[in-house]
């Protein structure tokens, strides 16, 4: 095995694979070393699976509001050993594509588990591998709380390969991740409980988009506990106990931890003492990807950015650009587009906050009309009538058209220009558009 590399990228995610692609494609000579499955946590425990599921949960909610107004016949049922069939075929083609694309662009793979164990230099099953440069690209994981049998419940990566649904469980945590859980479920007929310890859910959306997204997941039949911090989990005759407080216990088949995520940081080994972390535990890094430890770069989740997908993937493609081609900034977070996956999804870009919206309005589509649970929609412009900054949707569909609101506050629009553009009738974009 050559030892001798131009750089030496520890993490098969997206941002490993895109930062090894590139820089080989730069005429580098690039190792990857992953010690589980290529792909990372999207595609083997997050936004791939979880789209999937969500695909049939969206179709199961939507004609679930016709049954109940009585315009639709009875439900359909979910038939998990085919969904998971599907969930793995298609899992499995991403991972062989990957290792595909990674032959022809001349990466050297190696599966194994790695440390860094000087600078510039990785060790692997006690083999020395050398590098000017060093890329940490490693991920993170899910957290539990600390409480009483917090091993008792599910992580998100254990809930994304069930193979059969619990009738009843109880989510812990109000973010995005607890949420689509919470939505993705209950359109299968799962009863689902979500608590969590803020005031409201999807505390990472603008206070009135998040509002209504917790309306809808309420209309759905989740029930949602705010304000309150559970201490056990029990193990009952029939499941499990998640105790509330003295006087509240809930009775379910699962219960689920949607605490958090922090980054996979064992790959330091030797040198975790010379790398700085931020307050949130993940790498301190300059513009250029760089650690507090010289030659030593990070993308992805285990870095100070955006744990989102697409964040990771231009990452450790401008990173290679950086390292070994011409020079490019890394992405303005603010023009990164983001959503839950609730249903209706919530998407918002630009950062919005109650302080810097200046238009909004909260709709019935006309869909409602028809559906027993009556979704409600909502859209938000941020910044000023002179320059629009960010957009805020929650809506069919949101999920797509909030990209292209990204691409549309590249250009910064003023409102007036905007109310130009013409939107689709019936539909909640012509709402926006004025």
């Amino acid at each position: 095995m050559d030892t001798e590399y131009d750089a030496i990228v520890i993490g098969g995610g997206s941002a490993g694979l895109s930062f090894a692609r590139h820089a080989a494609g730069l005429g580098r000579k690039v190792a990857l070393i992953e010690r589980a499955e290529l792909g990372g946590t999207c595609v083997n425990r997050g936004c791939v699976p979880k789209k999937m599921l969500w695909t049939v949960a969206d179709a199961l909610h939507r004609g679930a509001g016709l049954t109940r107004a009585g315009l639709l016949g009875p439900a359909p049922q979910v038939d998990m050993e085919r969904l998971c069939a599907a969930r793995g075929a298609k899992l499995d083609g991403i991972r062989q594509s990957y290792r595909e694309t990674l032959h022809e662009a001349g990466v050297r793979l190696i599966e194994d588990s790695a440390r860094l164990t000087a600078p510039g230099e990785v060790t692997i099953s006690g083999q020395r591998l050398r590098a000017p440069r060093i890329v940490l690209a490693t991920g993170g994981h899910p957290i539990k709380p600390e409480m009483e049998g917090a091993h008792l419940a599910c992580d998100s990566d254990a809930v994304l390969n069930w193979t059969a649904l619990p009738r009843s469980m109880a989510i812990i945590g109000g973010g995005y991740i607890g949420c689509e859980m919470a939505a993705i479920h209950a359109a299968m007929g799962v009863r689902v409980t979500l608590v969590t310890d803020t005031d409201r859910v999807l505390n990472e959306f603008s206070e009135k988009a998040a509002r209504v997204g917790q309306a809808n997941m309420t209309a759905q039949g989740i029930r949602i506990v705010t304000g309150c911090t559970p201490e056990a989990v029990r193990e009952a005759e029939d499941g499990l106990e998640l105790v509330l407080d003295a006087e509240t216990t809930l009775r379910v088949d699962q219960v689920v931890a949607a605490t958090g995520r922090a980054p996979n940081l064992e790959a330091l080994g030797d040198m975790a003492e010379r790398v700085s972390l931020t307050e949130k535990g993940v790498l301190k890094i300059d513009a250029a990807f760089e650690t507090s430890l010289p030659g030593l770069h990070a993308v992805g989740d285990c870095a100070d950015r955006l744990p989102l997908t697409p964040v990771a993937s231009s990452d450790g493609e401008t990173l290679a650009q950086q390292l070994f081609g011409a020079h490019r900034e890394p992405v303005d977070l603010r023009h990164v587009a983001t959503t839950a996956f609730v249903l209706p999804p919530v998407g918002e870009v630009g950062q919005p906050s109650a302080e810097t919206i200046f238009e909004e309005a909260t709709l019935a589509p006309l869909s409602a009309a028809l559906r027993a649970d009556a979704p409600q929609n909502y859209w938000g412009l941020g910044g000023a009538e002179t320059e629009i900054t960010s957009v805020s949707l929650v809506a069919e569909g949101a999920h797509e058209a909030i990209g292209w609101a990204a691409q549309m506050l590249l250009h910064r629009p003023d409102r007036k220009s905007m109310q130009r553009a013409l939107g689709v009738h019936p539909s909640t974009s012509e709402e926006i558009m004025g």
